[in-house]
């Protein structure tokens, strides 16, 4: 490839930068988070973008071998990013991204040391474990479930199947003849992955909102549920508490941290209140960082710095990082009304 067909490839590079990017930017906005789904996801589709740019580089100007290792590493990292965001909605992720990066340091050595032949077949059939493995991801556990998972999947295969192909005509004709130089080179295959790349930014966004979505939907149910107890608490004894605990901070802590610390924190506080209450209240999450507690009037009141004790004691990591504040605010409620209102506020 010279700069003839460098120029026009930097080009559509340069486009799905910022078509993808721009659309990840803009469905997560001023809440933007590394280390979610979408953090991660982002992150992949840099590495793919960036990999075609190091290759235009390394083809068009310059061909320095580190540049051709750090495009090899980048375009490997790609698809096992994807396999660590969508596994993050399996809840399955603590390992992995270390796994990811020794497998991308692995590549850029083995770039620098072996052939261009060797290192191009070990990068071809790491391609193909990464998309096979996203594509697997994609279609087990709750992610299966998820919108825009099956365009993941389906993309992912799509690009294996491509992959499969530069293995077997790579080792047939060699990088530089036949089949493999005409439909397998530098040049066609960066552009496959810039396309791949924009489709599957509409099932990644697809997913990110899906996901958002189903928290609310969690919401809405957990409130059906805490009025239905409150109804019946009301109806029995004339009176309600309708208490809520809340965590001081909680964009601070978001920004701090990341959205997996505030699951953290959600997951902490509900337990925690569920253990300080007796067994005939009803606790949920109604709210990041939020947590009602309906129970009979004549329950005991909780208090902030013991729910905050209890709050730690429920979280390993929260313990080993940063507890927040708590508030705890108590409304009696005594008519029917009332309770209307208290609920459409929660």
């Amino acid at each position: 490839m010279n700069a003839m067909t460098g120029l026009p490839l930097v080009g559509v590079s340069i486009v799905a930068t910022f078509v993808v990017l721009a659309a990840f930017l803009w469905v997560r906005g001023p809440s933007y988070r590394s280390g979610s789904f979408l953090g991660i996801a982002t992150a992949s589709a840099v590495f793919a973008v960036f990999s075609s740019l190091l290759y235009v580089i390394y083809f068009s100007f310059e061909h320095a071998v580190w540049t051709l290792a750090a495009g090899d590493a980048a375009m490997v990292l790609a698809p096992a990013l994807l396999w660590v965001a969508v596994g993050a909605l399996n809840e399955r992720r603590q390992w992995r991204l270390w796994a990811v990066i020794a497998g991308g340091v692995g590549m850029f050595v083995c770039s620098i040391l072996l052939s261009e032949t060797v290192s191009s077949g070990i990068k071809i059939l790491l391609l193909i474990v990464g998309c096979a493995l996203t594509a697997i991801e994609a279609r087990v556990g709750r992610a299966r479930a998820t919108s825009g998972t099956l365009a993941i999947a389906a993309t992912m295969i799509g690009y294996a199947l491509y992959s499969v192909g530069r293995v077997v005509f790579l080792a047939i004709d060699g990088l530089y003849d036949g089949v493999y130089a005409q439909y397998f080179a530098t040049g066609p295959t960066t552009i496959a992955g810039v396309l791949a790349v924009i489709l599957l930014a509409f099932g990644v966004l697809a997913a990110a909102r899906d996901e958002r979505a189903s928290r609310r939907v969690q919401q809405v149910g957990t409130r059906d549920r805490l009025a239905a107890r409150a109804r019946a608490i009301l109806a029995e004894h004339g009176a309600v508490s309708w208490r809520v605990a809340t965590v001081d901070e909680l964009e601070l802590i978001r920004e701090s941290f990341g959205q997996e610390y505030i699951d953290e924190v959600n997951t902490a506080l509900v337990d925690a209140c569920t253990r300080m209450l007796a067994d005939e209240a009803e606790v949920g999450l109604i709210g990041p960082g939020r947590v009602a507690m309906v129970c009979a009037v004549a329950t005991p009141e909780v208090a902030a710095d013991e729910l905050r004790q209890r709050f730690a004691q429920s979280s390993d990591r929260l313990r080993e990082t940063y507890v927040p504040d708590l508030e705890v605010a108590a409304t009696t409620v005594e008519s029917d009304v009332v309770l209307a209102v208290v609920i459409a506020q929660a």
